[in-house]
């Protein structure tokens, strides 16, 4: 009988502990962190949380200034400033964090992260870098945020090319995610089969109408019965309006604001605030027990409870220096934006700000989410700090912000008699660099309430 020697190479990612607990907490809102961190205390003798009688420097104009801007009376009882610790510098140990994120995640599904999911078996890689575009820009509700002619300009390709990946994800599951309106959205839940041709009359040309209990102008319209009309009025009830909703909401209280933002000298800084987030302190007792025990079975279990103690705060310490990084990175850039109003903001993507800290753009898709800081200006979600824009001549690109001001300054200062139609204003808007559509101009004045040409008229002269 011989014996012989077999060599086998295999390829596995090694992840740093601290990573693996970091990624856990990476996309929990304050409120979920903190039931995090008490449910760890209860099973994990080896932690416990701090006495908060302790005494910490801090500043209490801080302290006052936050109770102003919240509007509420809480003892603030640890707000302190940021400090650098380090755990995010490049080199440390040449981990590939984005890699670990993307591997392992314990928090709920999201809208974002359920989609992804989805797009990933859908598309090939051109394709997947329009689809995260529209992903990542949908509201709550999962309806896009962003005009169309926006994408195409920052990923330099066609409306319709947008238009084709839009219209497959709107088939995804929840269907009618993705839509512009409540029209569109609901379209894209019933098939286009003969049986439901009226349905999608009723949707397609009497939403207004519904809304306005028109029903005997419908039923005319549509030819069709009372009776007819209510049963497609129940089918159109089991419908979902809003296909986003079930996955994430961004209702903010007190608990869920993680940073504040002040303002000296002109400069802005971001202070994370402790308050309400419980301080974690390795417990003496077991350590004292762990070095004194003679049995190898508490031994062994003690030990492992210390290390993942260990992980644990460190995890924590991660997770705050990231997002307070971020929000740096985010105040820097739309500064003017900050001091000036909505006019102000500079088009800045997730992909940038990616770019920017080395990491990938899911990972801080999910840093920012659920994010909240507290300014002068009252509570702000991180999300709002990113636009996308339209390139203008000279590779200068446009704000959509910016964009409206100008459509809304352009109509201010129309002929009363001869109002200018959506056409004519994106012709002035060419002559000064910026680039779109007569249909976005539609969609942008719906979005600011602005009516057509045709009704600007007729109340210049009732006017």
């Amino acid at each position: 009988m011989s014996t012989k020697l077999h060599l086998r190479s295999s390829q596995q990612i090694t992840i740093n502990p601290v990573i693996h607990s970091f990624i856990g907490f990476l996309p929990l809102s304050r409120v979920e962190f903190v039931e995090k961190i008490q449910n760890e205390v209860e099973s994990n003798p080896m932690l416990e949380i701090e006495n908060p009688s302790i005494s910490t420097e801090r500043d209490d104009s801080d302290i006052d200034s936050l109770k102003k801007k919240l509007g509420r009376n809480e003892n603030f009882s640890s707000l302190y400033p940021y400090k650098e610790e380090g755990f995010l510098n490049k080199n440390d140990e040449k981990i590939d964090k984005n890699r670990a994120i993307e591997l392992f995640t314990v928090s709920p599904v999201t809208l974002t992260d359920h989609l992804m999911e989805q797009a990933l078996s859908q598309f090939d890689e051109k394709e997947m870098e329009i689809a995260s575009h529209i992903i990542y820009n949908l509201n709550n509700d999962g309806y896009i945020d962003i005009e169309i002619e926006s994408i195409a300009s920052f990923l330099k390709t066609t409306p319709e090319e947008i238009e084709r990946i839009r219209g497959i994800i709107q088939g995804f599951d929840p269907p009618g995610i993705a839509s512009r309106n409540l029209r569109e959205c609901l379209l894209a839940q019933v098939p286009l089969t003969e049986d439901q041709k009226k349905l999608r009359e009723l949707i397609d040309l009497h939403l207004e109408d519904l809304s306005k209990s028109k029903f005997h102008d419908i039923m005319k319209s549509m030819n069709v019965s009372k009776e007819e009309l209510n049963e497609l009025i129940a089918h159109l009830k089991h419908l979902d309006p809003k296909p986003g909703a079930n996955f994430e909401t961004e209702e903010v209280d007190y608990a869920d604001v993680d940073l504040m933002l002040i303002k000296e000298g002109g400069e802005y800084k971001v202070r994370y605030i402790d308050e309400g987030v419980p301080r974690m302190i390795l417990s003496s007792y077991y350590e004292e027990m762990l070095k004194k025990t003679p049995d190898k079975k508490t031994s062994s279990y003690l030990k492992d409870r210390f290390r993942n103690a260990h992980l644990f705060i460190e995890g924590m310490d991660l997770r705050k220096t990231m997002i307070v990084k971020i929000a740096e990175l985010l105040v820097k850039i739309q500064k003017d934006f900050l001091d000036f109003g909505e006019k102000w903001k500079k088009p800045l993507t997730m992909k940038e700000i990616a770019k920017e800290l080395n990491y990938n753009e899911s990972t801080i898709s999910r840093a920012v989410n659920n994010k909240f800081i507290a300014t002068d200006k009252g509570l702000m979600s991180l999300k709002s700090f990113f636009s996308y824009g339209i390139k203008g001549e000279f590779g200068f690109k446009h704000s959509v912000e910016t964009i409206l001001d100008k459509i809304k300054k352009i109509i201010e200062e129309e002929p009363r008699n001869n109002p200018l139609s959506d056409q004519e204003i994106a012709e002035k808007l060419t002559s000064l660099g910026i680039k779109i559509s007569r249909r976005t101009i539609r969609n942008y004045r719906d979005e600011m309430s602005i009516p057509s040409s045709s009704k600007r008229k007729e109340q210049y002269t009732l006017k």
